[in-house]
């Protein structure tokens, strides 16, 4: 698997001047390792002192002369780390004598500024970590289940990052498109999609995916990856030559957006568009699931947004028929305390019941909204919940992981039960029983939902 993608941070200088400036920057000792003899002579790369393009090495001297044996013996390794330079020397003659270093002043040493540094020479080595790995292969990226928003942006950047490294690259959908939305969102933005079938794998092909991991895909063991990026609760990756996975995110599209800030890459309307509507749609409008990156990429990506595109694609989100899906949803609902429950019965389109979940959580006093379909050959559970002490994903697959995928964050969550493994234990093979068998299962989580006692028998006095 190779080194940990971890970065190491090397500051050089004087004595007890290092200590100052490692604790000034808010830097561990474990992270910082100080140098303070030999750098004139000191080589990096040798087991002593190994260095990663990930890593960094901090400068600090107050006299010209010192600095410069520092940084003469730096510049004759050609190291592939980042060297940053702290000095009140002026820095003029220092610039045009050493240009690949990159200089500040002793003023400017505060952590923020050390810590943008670092995440963006993190977020480089990741992207030039990918496209070394598609370097002169062709490459597929495959979209887990019915695209959403974030896994449609998410692969056109990916895709976008490997053009030029990989002789031919595909993005590959596992599902179908079953909200009009992301139907608009693909056609609007012409995103280059198809169906995934076997013969797009050959025996070279590296692999990817996003917004997914493999536990998704478990139904068929043939898909191998190399490449993963995602923001769902960390499972099995298997062995994947480069992953990313970030559960604090509230959007895949988060973490591209930083990876094309990180390496400077020039970022298409088309590619901000879809990653400022893949973070708008996963966090629903930052109001859920959101932390201070998604905020700033929100902020990034928005000034960079076609905003007619976006109203396109927004206005394409509900088809006439929902409403008799909320007719039936509203009919049928069971609403106990702060849970509403609505079972739609066999509809063709499963997402019909995330209209209606996405809906009954906005009712006053409603803190779970479980809303569930039977679809083909599997029973469909969308929930929601208002994220207060609760955690939608870790519910539905404490409840159906049992039963086929499950999963999801705080505030929403989705399982997709195997039709033939619920059958068994139902009474009969009808709706009515597949809805008297979940909310049975929900009751032993959702104690509202849970049928209440007979009341004990009075016997004659």
């Amino acid at each position: 698997m190779g080194r940990a993608s971890t970065m190491k941070i090397y500051l050089m200088g004087r004595g007890h001047r290092l200590e100052q400036i490692r604790d000034a920057l808010g830097l561990s000792r474990l992270s910082a390792q100080l140098i303070d003899h030999d750098r004139d002579i000191i080589k990096f790369g040798a087991p002593a002192w190994p260095i990663f393009p990930e890593d960094l090495i901090i400068v600090t001297d107050f006299e010209e002369a010192t600095l410069r044996v520092t940084l003469d013996n730096l510049a004759r390794q050609e190291l592939p780390a980042k060297v940053m330079v702290f000095t009140p020397v002026p820095s003029r003659m220092l610039l045009r004598d050493y240009p690949d270093f990159l200089f500040r002043d002793e003023s400017l040493i505060y952590k923020n500024e050390l810590r943008e540094l670092q995440r963006k020479a993190a977020g480089l080595h990741k992207v030039e970590s990918i496209q070394n790995l598609v370097r002169g292969f062709p490459f597929l990226c495959v979209v887990w289940g019915n695209p959403d928003p974030d896994a449609i942006a998410s692969s056109y950047a990916l895709m976008e990052l490997v053009q030029g490294f990989a002789p031919e690259a595909t993005i590959a959908y596992m599902g179908e498109f079953t909200r009009p939305e992301n139907s608009a969102m693909v056609n609007v933005l012409k995103i280059p999609m198809r169906k995934f079938t076997w013969d797009l794998l050959k025996s070279d092909t590296v692999v990817a995916t996003v917004d997914a991991q493999p536990s998704f895909f478990k139904a068929d063991d043939r898909l191998k990856f190399d490449i993963i990026v995602d923001h769902h609760p960390l499972g099995d990756l298997g062995e994947p030559k480069f992953s990313d996975v970030r559960p604090t995110y509230g959007s895949t599209s988060t973490i591209f957006t930083e990876y094309y800030q990180a390496a400077g890459i020039r970022m298409s309307k088309k590619i901000a568009t879809a990653l400022f509507y893949g973070l708008k749609v996963d966090t629903g409008n930052l109001t859920r699931n959101v932390s201070d990156a998604d905020v700033a990429a929100f902020r990034y990506l928005r000034m960079r947004t076609d905003e007619n595109m976006v109203r396109t694609i927004e206005l394409s989100q509900l088809p006439v028929e929902t409403l008799d899906y909320f007719a039936i949803a509203i009919a049928n609902k069971k609403i106990r305390r702060e849970v509403a429950f609505a079972y739609l019965g066999n509809i063709p389109n499963a997402d019909m019941c995330v209209h209606v979940a996405d809906f009954f959580i906005k009712l006053t006093g409603i803190s779970w909204a479980v809303v569930a379909c039977r679809s083909k050959d599997r029973v469909v559970v969308v929930f929601r919940s208002d994220g207060f002490r609760k955690h939608a994903g870790h519910m539905a697959e404490a409840l159906f992981l049992d039963y086929g995928t499950a999963g999801g964050h705080r505030t929403m969550a989705r399982a997709e039960l195997e039709l033939s493994r619920v059958q068994s234990e139902l009474k009969e093979p009808s709706d009515v029983s597949i809805e008297e068998w979940l909310v049975k299962r929900l009751g032993t989580k959702l104690k509202a939902l849970a049928p209440e006692p007979p009341s004990p028998l009075r016997t004659p006095t």
